[in-house]
């Protein structure tokens, strides 16, 4: 069976720097492929079709869907030896689940400081807009749903007609809070480009470090998608970020 990080790794030289982009969001991001069509991962790395379609065919595949064919087998038989090696499986899971939450706090992924000031400035009551799309929108949603709880509104951001322009959603005095696991949607940037535009207050939770737009804040969430030994979903991490959010809210609001 192919060790696709190794076949990356041995082919990257002969990338273009697109296809650069592609192998290194399947190293960081491997359960993309898992998820996503080709039409789908090309929106979710801002690339196109095409860039994908030649970079599996440097790989040494005829095209995309023989090369997630592969990649899943690849990905599924690496997760099935580590989980079944031992009965403990549910211990299992639990520890590397906290052993990602302790990246948190001991990584200094989030701070009290940003949440609170987050936490403050929603409490201001000036208009607050989510966006989260694709498999960003539950999260986003939740929130949503549990700010009501508190008295707050949020309108979500998610379906909406795809616009050469997003800044007519958006006002100077917006707080706009964004969900994007890899902070390289294609939808999900260009609605907020309108916030940014609009020169509204944006706060992002991602697991990306290297975000280079104008924020209010960055919430860095783990990225679990590599260095565990099972199928953990990134977007598990928003609904904890969701909670201690409006836990936050809720003692500022006693």
């Amino acid at each position: 069976m192919f060790n696709f990080n190794n076949l990356i790794k041995l082919n990257y030289s002969k990338l273009t720097k697109q296809e650069k982009v592609v192998a290194d969001s399947l190293i960081e991001y491997p359960r993309f492929v898992l998820e996503k069509n080709i039409s789908n991962l090309a929106l979710s790395i801002n690339v196109s079709r095409n860039t994908i379609t030649r970079f599996c065919k440097k790989l040494g595949f005829s095209g995309y869907s023989e090369f997630k064919y592969e990649y899943n087998k690849y990905l599924n038989h690496g997760t099935t030896i580590k989980s079944t090696d031992n009965n403990n499986l549910i211990r299992n899971i639990i520890d590397d689940y906290q052993r990602k939450l302790s990246e948190i706090s001991n990584n200094d992924y989030l701070n009290d400081k940003d949440i609170n000031n987050l936490a403050k400035t929603i409490l201001n009551k000036n208009p607050l807009k989510i966006i989260g799309t694709g498999k960003s929108t539950p999260p986003a949603l939740q929130l949503k749903y549990s700010l009501q709880t508190l008295g707050i509104y949020a309108q979500i951001m998610d379906s909406i007609y795809y616009s050469d322009d997003f800044s007519y959603l958006f006002n100077k005095n917006d707080i706009v809070l964004v969900y994007s696991v890899s902070g390289h949607s294609v939808l999900t940037n260009a609605i907020m480009q309108g916030a940014i535009t609009k020169k509204a207050a944006i706060y992002m939770v991602t697991t990306n470090k290297n975000i280079k737009i104008p924020l209010k804040a960055l919430f860095i969430l783990p990225n679990v998608s590599i260095d565990n030994n099972f199928l953990f979903s990134n977007h598990t991490f928003f609904y904890i970020f969701n909670d201690i959010l409006c836990n936050a809210i809720r003692i500022l609001n006693k």
